[in-house]
């Protein structure tokens, strides 16, 4: 699904325009099917009491227009103007048509004397600003803000809560918090970012007209997917395959600190489909892993002093790579001189696709420029510290930024990117495009998830899917499965063992 940002969404609607169908027209549309979504949002309830808080720019223009369509069909409808008479025709036009109806158009005022339309309100309908805002609400307009946050109505913002930027997820000042928000032709970046997302609760995306080929002719970068549109990445099953097939995972990581590091990754490879699955380890972890490990092949593997790989075990590991379709290395395996090795020697040898995740990102992070000497595609799928350590750019920045920081480093160092945390970006330098993910949830902040995806990803390579698509499809279905695993016990239950568990019931949504 295309996520359009403010330009993107204005070169549409003028290109709308441009083939007859008018703004006046646009406006009309969005109006009448907001108010027809508003309306099957409260059938089954008794609330028909809907104020309508109106600004002067065009999102006003949509808020007239859903004002008359509410009254007419049967709510008492207010309208409020936030601050001055609308600044566009017609806006200007859609007034006068609700000003002729008779329906009631007050003035919002601070000194308190416009309060009673607050309290009254069953619904408030949010219509102040649209995808034009940015900076900050001054002092007047957040007044307003506040006064529709703290009333008990249910609060609809139109396209996007007002005092929030449509192409950010960051939150800075006042901004409505709305219970449901209907974006118009589009879902924008706001929308799927956070902590933008949550602001807009529930959300809906209302079509008002614009032809399709209106929406391909501009060039869109950023997107989510669905069920339907990640199943469709996944080859069917022959009733001739066997296991080599769906490919042979080399998993390598743990530690004596960190066992379970390696199975929660192996397992989840396992538990996703891929044909053979290999859980490379220090030896001194074989009393911890092996006894859990039913489906794998161990390969125990040289100890350092510190419980870790030894670069001695880089022998084994040459030959394990020649007969493997991917490796996933880092997992719990900790940071020192010889994973540090094993890490960089994986990284220069092996010709199949390499995922690092956690200290497989560490390992390098004073030797990035490795990965551009790869000869074949890496996945890194670091969390915001992670990514900082490897940049050098603070948190801070990165999460001011998330999108921007991807981009950053896709095409600086030619690879795939999975950003993860809340809203998880994946890039790839091969494509513009970035993948917002829609699903999981902050049940999933707990340790030992992130082994849980990397596992999931390169099982995923091993059965054919190209490097994007296996993050893409990786980072969604990850998120489901904590989803189905949060909605059965609680977030703070939510553990990668339930997770692992619960994966073979998600995928068969994608089969």
């Amino acid at each position: 699904m295309r996520v359009l940002t403010v330009d993107e969404m204005r070169k549409v609607e003028q290109l709308a325009n441009d083939s007859g169908i008018s703004y006046l027209q646009l406006m009309e549309n969005a109006g009448s099917y907001c108010a027809r979504i508003i309306r099957k949002a409260f059938e089954n309830t008794n609330k028909r009491k809907a104020l309508v808080v109106c600004g002067k720019g065009k999102n006003g223009g949509d808020g007239f227009v859903i004002a008359r369509k509410l009254s007419e069909n049967g709510y008492s409808v207010t309208v409020m103007m936030a601050a001055s008479l609308p600044a566009d025709s017609d806006s200007s036009e859609m007034l006068s048509r609700i000003r002729a109806m008779g329906i009631p158009i007050v003035y919002y005022d601070r000194g308190g004397t416009t309060d009673k339309y607050f309290d009254n309100a069953q619904i408030i309908i949010d219509c102040i600003f649209g995808i034009g805002f940015h900076g900050e609400a001054d002092a007047a307009t957040a007044s307003v803000f506040e006064k529709i946050n703290t009333s008990s109505a249910s609060v609809i913002s139109i396209d996007i809560p007002s005092g929030l930027s449509g192409d950010s997820g960051s939150v800075s000042g006042t901004a409505v918090n709305a219970d449901m928000t209907v974006a118009v032709a589009s879902l924008k970046p706001v929308h799927v970012l956070k902590p933008s997302k949550k602001m807009c609760g529930r959300i809906v995306t209302a079509p008002i007209g614009i032809p399709e080929k209106c929406f391909e002719r501009v060039r869109t970068t950023m997107f989510t997917v669905d069920t339907e549109e990640v199943k469709s990445f996944f080859p069917e099953r022959e009733a001739d395959s066997h296991k080599g097939t769906y490919g042979t995972v080399l998993v390598i990581g743990g530690s004596y600190e960190m066992p379970n590091a390696v199975y929660f990754a192996s397992q989840a490879a396992v538990n996703s489909g891929a044909g053979l699955v290999k859980a490379a380890f220090p030896s001194v972890a074989y009393g911890a892993v092996a006894p859990k490990t039913y489906e794998q092949v161990l390969i125990p593997l040289g100890s350092n002093k510190s419980g870790r790989i030894s670069e001695s075990a880089v022998g084994r590991l040459e030959r394990e790579l020649k007969k493997c379709s991917c490796v996933l290395i880092g997992c719990g395996m900790g940071t020192d001189a010889d994973t540090r090795t094993v890490t960089e020697f994986v990284i220069k040898n092996a010709e199949v696709p390499i995922i690092l995740d956690a200290d497989g990102i560490n390992c390098i992070k004073d030797n990035i420029d490795i990965i551009d000497s790869a000869k074949s595609p890496v996945i890194l799928t670091p969390h915001p510290r992670e990514l900082s350590r490897i940049t050098g750019i603070s948190v801070d920045d990165i999460q001011k930024d998330r999108e921007g920081a991807v981009r950053t480093f896709i095409s600086a160092h030619k690879c795939v990117l999975a950003l993860k945390g809340a809203s998880t970006l994946v890039g790839s330098f091969e494509y513009d495009d970035i993948f917002v993910n829609s699903t999981g949830n902050p049940g999933m902040a707990t340790g030992g998830s992130g082994d849980v995806l990397a596992g999931m990803i390169v099982s995923f390579i091993a059965q054919g899917l190209d490097t994007f698509q296996s993050a893409v499809a990786g980072v969604y279905i990850h998120g489901m499965t904590g989803d189905s695993v949060s909605e059965k016990y609680s977030f703070m239950g939510n553990t990668p063992t339930l997770m692992l568990s619960e994966l073979p019931a998600v995928l068969k949504k994608f089969e």
